[in-house]
């Protein structure tokens, strides 16, 4: 897979995103689904990782998520 920028504007500011995809028009046939996206959520942080601390990090938030859902039930 190769990493493609694709850039815009809207209401005067120029924003850039990136496209994972396997050819150039790939990237471009992806970018033409993105009217079909839906919003999932924002994201509040990115935390680094290494490949040995990733499946730790995946029980603690599903941890988390579990205590949080029971709070509230």
């Amino acid at each position: 897979m190769k990493t493609f920028l694709f850039s815009y504007s809207y209401q005067g500011a120029e924003s850039v995103f990136e496209i994972r995809a396997e050819s150039a028009e790939d990237a471009k046939k992806r970018v033409m689904r993105l009217q079909y996206a839906t919003l999932d959520g924002e994201l509040v942080a990115k935390v680094p990782t290494n490949r040995v601390f990733v499946p730790l990090l995946s029980h603690l938030l599903s941890a988390l998520t579990k205590i949080f859902s029971l709070k509230r039930s």
